[in-house]
């Protein structure tokens, strides 16, 4: 049986257009160290913005890598649903996995959540938000998405949902079959996806987000960690609202 060959993918920000371009910094590194392209050798190229273009290494240096951008070889509107997925954080290395795999699921905006029974020691550390944009980068070209997510500031979930304007849908076991709440999800505009803690959102917190008109649902008849939870809410959302 034969294979098809697995394609490097590259982000590289900024306005991309057909033609010479030098790559140098992450994206040059990750070329040239992690999927050792040589010259003569095709990749894709994106920059977030919905397209994906053939690029052809042509000189790699120390520093640089000279690529020659073709065409456009793959293209695709914003979904029309934005998911805001957010999250409750838990340990770094958890959280890191929230972040690669809410990306792979589609989520546009991943935002960290501070809630009553959020652990303590939890907050991240100075360049958290960075390492999180740089995975979310490198799920994004795994993954073969055209868009990347963004990765938002640590919020406290009361003051989100005073100021978000959109429907929300909160995770919680005592909610509402997957069946039932189906029918009462968005297919565009913007839904943001709540998922507590390991212990779970206070009872206040669940009741002040049901009083805002917040979807209450519960994901099935397990307990999940925060992490699955959120990969399975944002699957969930995506396979059936868009």
């Amino acid at each position: 049986m034969s294979t098809v060959a697995h394609v490097p993918r590259i982000y590289r920000a900024g306005h991309l257009a057909s033609g010479p371009l030098f790559l140098d910094g992450e994206p040059a590194r990750r070329l040239a160290a992690v999927m050792r392209v040589r010259p003569g050798e095709d990749f894709r190229l994106f920059s977030g913005d919905g397209r994906e273009w053939r690029a052809t290494v042509t000189e790699v240096g120390r520093q640089s890598i000279r690529v020659e951008v073709g065409e456009v070889t793959r293209q695709a509107p914003p979904p029309r649903l934005t998911v805001e997925v957010w999250p409750a954080l838990v340990r770094a290395n958890r959280f890191d996995w929230i972040v690669e795999k809410c990306t792979e699921a589609g989520a546009d905006l991943i935002r960290p959540l501070v809630t009553e029974n959020s652990a303590r020691g939890e907050a991240p550390s100075n360049g958290r938000g960075e390492r999180w944009q740089r995975i979310a980068i490198e799920a994004a070209e795994q993954c073969g998405r055209l868009y990347l997510p963004a990765i938002e500031p640590v919020a406290i979930l009361d003051e989100l949902l005073s100021r978000h304007h959109g429907p929300v849908l909160l995770a919680d076991a005592e909610g509402s079959s997957w069946a039932e709440t189906v029918p009462l999800l968005p297919s565009g505009g913007r839904l943001a996806v709540v998922i507590g803690p390991e212990g779970g959102l206070s009872a206040d917190e669940v009741a002040r987000a049901r009083t805002g008109g917040a979807l209450i649902a519960s994901l099935g008849p397990n307990t999940l960690r925060t992490e699955t939870a959120a990969v399975v809410a944002v699957g969930l959302v995506r396979a059936f609202a868009g």
